[in-house]
C-alpha cells in the first residue's frame, strides 16, 4: 500500500511494511502512530497537525539543512577522503617552500609560513578555481626584498594591501580574461627568467651570516640578480662549506628522484628530513662542524598572526599619501605578477581537468586573500603551479583539498615550529633548486638553437632526425630571449610588458605586409561599361594602410572600380581614412569606387563611419542619407586650400604628377548603389 508521508509538500512517497514505514527520499523511518492509517481517506494537501506528523516535518527540515551544508563541503561526485588526504600532501610540501621563500626575500620564516595558509584558506573559499593551491610563492618573494631591507618590513604590509586592492579592481574590470593573449613566447621567457632570478637568489644563502647581515644593513637595498657574486661578502668554505653544498645536493637530488619511485610522499618532505639528519647527525657529530639552521637566522614561534597595526614587534607607518605613493609601484608590480601566474596556473588546470575556472573570481578572491594576509603581517601570495600540478595530479578536483592544505599548515605552524627550527637552510636551498629545475622551460633551449642555426647547418646536423622540423620563427626567439634578460635586468611585470609589446610589433609589422589584392575585369550586363574589381586579401588596418594604397592604378582603371573585401577585413578609422584616400585619388580622374561583398564585422564598422566617408566611395546605407560632399581632413594631411579647384592633395614624388590638362579633381553626384554593391 503506497501513502505519503507529511512531507508531501517535497512530494516524499511512503512505503509500508509490517511494522514500519520509510519515506525514500528523506530516509524517516515514521513509527505506526506517526504513519497514516490506511482507512484514512486520500491526501488532500494539507497534513495533520499531529505530534506524529509535527515531528516528522521538523526532522525533515533538520536533515535538508544537513543534506544542503554537506553539498556545500562535499560537492556531488567529490571523494572526501581523496581530497582531504590530497590537502594534506600539499600542507606538508608547503611548509619547506614557505620558509625558502621568506628566507629568499629577507623577512622571517613565520611570516612565509602565516602569509602560506593565510592565502590558502582564503582562496580556497573565495577563488575562482577548485583545487588550486595558492600561497607565498618565489615570482613574489623576489620582488619584496628591496622594499623589506630599504624601508622596512611595514611597508611591505601595507604594499601587500593594496595589491589586493588592486587585484579587486583588475577583477571587476575582467582583465583576467586577458590573460589568453599573452603569447607562448612570453610565457617561455617569464618561466625561464623567473627560474634563473630565483636560482641566482638561493647563493645569498651561502654567505657568512654575520657579515650578510651587516651589508644589508649598512648598503638598504636587496641584492640583484647577479650582485651575490660582487656585492664583496664573503661565501662560507672549508668544512662549513662542502656540508652545506653535501646538504644542498642530497635535499636536491631526493626532491629530484623520490618522484620516479613513490608519489606517495611529498619529495620536498623527505628532502627536508634527509638534509636535516646529515646537519644533526653527521656534520655536527662527526664533521665537527655546523651549517646555519633557521632558528639561527629567525627562529619561528607557534603563534597566531596579529593585526600589524595592534602589534608590538612593528611599527606600521601611518595610511597617508606620502605612504601609499612610496608602495604603489612595488603593488602594481606584485599584482601584475601574482595574477599572472595565478591565472596561467588556472587556465592550464582547466585543460587538464577539462572544466572552467572564474577568472573574475579568482582575481577578486585573491585580491580579499592579499588584503586579509597585508592586515595580518604577511608578505602576500598567489598561484603555485607546481603544487597545484601536486593536487590535481593526486586526483583532487574540489575546494575541500585547497582549503584542507590551509588549515593543516596552520596547525602545523601551531604545532611543529620547533622541528622546523631545527632544519638546516641548506637543505631549503635544495628545495629552491628544484622548484627551478621545474620551472625553467628546458626545452626552449633546443628551440633557440634550432632557430639560430641555418638551415644548411640545421639539415646537416639533424639529417633523418625529427629535430630538424621543430624550428620556431626567430622572431619568437628573440621574445623569449628579450624576456629572460628583461627579467633579470629589471622585474617580471616589466619583462612581460616589453614582450607583449615586441610581440605586437612584430605581429603588426607581419600583417601590414601581407595585404594584398588581385584585380580582374568584368563587364556591366546593363550598360556595357567594363568594371575593374580588386579582390582584397588580408586586414585593412593602421598598419597596412601604406602598402594597401600602393595596390592602385588611378590613372589607367577604368570609370568604375569596385573593391571585392570576401577575403579581407576593414579593421579600424584607420582604414576608414585609406578609403577616404583612395577615393579621392579616383575622385581627381571622375571615377568612382564601390565596396562590395563585405562581411559581417566590416558592413557595420562602414556604416557607422558612412557619414566620414567621401562620395567617390560607395556602399549601401541603412538610410537614404546624402554623404557629405567634402569630408573634414586631417591637420596631418598637409591640405591647401584652392579656390579654382576646391581640395585636393599635394602627390608625393612617388606618385606620378598629374597636371590640369590630364585631369580636373572633382568630386561626382551620389550615384544610387548598383544592385551588386553591398
Amino acid at each position: 500500500l503506497a501513502q505519503v508521508c507529511s512531507g508531501t509538500e517535497q512530494g516524499h512517497s511512503l512505503s509500508h511494511t509490517t511494522r514500519r514505514a520509510r519515506c525514500p527520499a528523506c530516509s524517516i523511518t515514521l513509527t505506526p502512530a506517526m504513519a497514516p492509517s490506511t482507512d484514512a481517506p486520500p491526501f488532500d494537501g494539507t497534513t495533520d497537525s499531529g505530534s506524529g506528523s509535527d515531528s516528522h516535518e521538523e526532522t525533515l527540515k533538520q536533515r535538508s539543512a544537513i543534506g544542503a551544508l554537506l553539498a556545500l563541503v562535499q560537492p556531488p561526485g567529490a571523494n572526501l577522503g581523496l581530497e582531504l588526504m590530497c590537502g594534506i600532501t600539499v600542507a606538508l610540501a608547503l611548509v619547506p617552500e614557505a620558509v625558502a621563500f621568506a628566507l629568499s626575500a629577507g623577512l622571517t620564516p613565520s611570516i612565509g609560513l602565516h602569509s602560506a595558509w593565510i592565502i590558502a584558506l582564503f582562496t580556497a573559499v573565495l577563488g575562482g578555481r577548485p583545487a588550486m593551491i595558492c600561497g607565498a610563492t618565489g615570482s613574489l618573494c623576489v620582488l619584496v626584498g628591496d622594499t623589506v631591507t630599504g624601508q622596512g618590513v611595514e611597508y611591505l604590509f601595507v604594499a601587500v594591501i593594496v595589491m589586493g586592492i588592486i587585484e579587486i579592481v583588475l577583477g571587476l574590470l575582467r582583465v583576467g580574461t586577458l590573460v589568453k593573449l599573452i603569447p607562448t613566447p612570453v610565457m617561455i621567457g617569464f618561466c625561464n627568467g623567473l627560474a634563473l632570478v630565483i636560482g641566482l637568489a638561493q647563493f645569498n644563502n651561502f654567505k657568512d651570516v654575520g657579515e650578510r647581515r651587516k651589508a644589508m644593513a649598512s648598503d638598504g637595498r636587496r641584492l640583484g640578480s647577479f650582485d651575490a657574486f660582487t656585492d664583496g661578502v664573503p661565501f662560507i668554505s672549508g668544512a662549513e662549506g662542502c656540508w652545506a653544498g653535501a646538504i644542498t645536493a642530497a635535499s636536491f637530488f631526493v626532491c629530484l628522484l623520490l618522484p620516479r619511485l613513490t608519489k606517495r610522499v611529498p619529495s620536498a618532505l623527505m628532502a627536508i628530513v634527509v638534509g636535516t639528519a646529515m646537519e644533526w647527525a653527521l656534520a655536527r657529530t662527526i664533521g665537527g662542524t655546523s651549517t646555519p639552521t633557521v632558528g639561527d637566522i629567525a627562529g619561528l614561534k607557534g603563534s597566531l598572526p596579529e593585526i600589524a597595526w595592534l602589534s608590538e614587534e612593528y611599527h606600521m607607518p601611518p595610511l597617508n599619501g606620502e605612504t601609499l605613493s612610496s608602495v604603489l609601484s612595488l603593488s602594481i608590480t606584485m599584482a601584475a605578477v601574482g595574477l599572472l601566474e595565478s591565472l596561467m596556473t588556472l587556465n592550464l588546470i582547466d585543460e587538464l581537468s577539462d572544466t572552467k575556472g572564474d577568472t573574475m573570481r579568482e582575481c577578486i578572491g585573491q585580491g580579499i586573500a592579499n588584503i586579509v594576509c597585508g592586515v595580518l603581517g604577511g608578505m602576500g601570495g598567489c598561484a603555485m603551479i607546481g603544487q597545484s600540478m601536486i593536487n590535481i595530479g593526486s586526483g583532487a578536483r574540489t575546494r575541500i583539498s585547497s582549503a584542507t592544505a590551509g588549515i593543516v599548515l596552520l596547525i602545523i605552524v601551531m604545532a611543529a615550529y620547533p622541528a622546523i627550527n631545527i632544519i638546516p637552510v641548506s637543505a631549503l636551498v635544495g628545495v629552491m633548486f628544484n622548484v627551478v629545475f621545474h620551472t625553467f622551460e628546458w626545452r626552449s633551449l633546443k628551440l633557440l638553437a634550432l632557430s639560430a642555426m641555418p638551415s644548411a647547418a640545421r639539415d646537416k646536423v639533424f639529417a633523418g632526425m625529427a629535430a630538424k622540423n621543430q624550428k620556431i620563427r626567430r622572431a619568437d626567439a628573440i621574445v623569449i630571449l628579450v624576456v629572460t634578460i628583461a627579467t633579470l635586468l629589471t622585474d617580471l611585470a616589466i619583462a612581460v610588458a616589453v614582450g607583449m609589446a615586441v610581440s605586437c610589433a612584430m605581429f603588426v609589422f607581419d600583417t601590414a605586409s601581407k595585404i594584398s589584392a588581385s584585380t580582374r575585369e568584368g563587364r556591366d550586363t546593363a550598360t556595357g561599361q567594363i568594371i575593374k574589381y580588386y579582390d582584397v586579401h588580408g586586414i585593412l588596418f593602421f598598419g597596412s594602410c601604406t602598402q594597401f594604397l600602393t595596390l592602385f592604378d588611378e590613372k589607367h582603371d577604368p570609370d568604375e572600380v569596385r573593391l571585392v573585401f570576401d577575403a579581407g577585413y576593414i579593421a579600424d578609422y584607420s582604414a576608414i581614412e585609406a578609403l577616404n584616400k583612395l577615393g579621392e585619388r579616383y575622385g581627381a580622374y571622375n571615377k568612382r569606387v564601390r565596396l562590395q561583398q563585405l562581411k559581417p564585422a566590416c558592413t557595420r564598422i562602414v556604416e557607422q563611419s558612412s557619414g566620414l566617408l567621401v562620395r567617390e566611395v560607395e556602399i549601401l546605407v541603412g538610410s537614404e542619407e546624402e554623404l557629405p560632399h567634402e569630408r573634414e581632413h586631417l591637420h596631418v594631411e598637409n591640405w591647401v586650400e584652392d579656390h579654382d579647384h576646391g581640395h585636393h592633395p599635394h602627390k608625393d614624388d612617388s606618385n606620378e604628377s598629374r597636371s590640369d590638362d590630364e585631369a580636373t579633381p572633382m568630386h561626382g553626384s551620389h550615384a544610387a548603389p548598383s544592385a551588386g554593391a553591398v
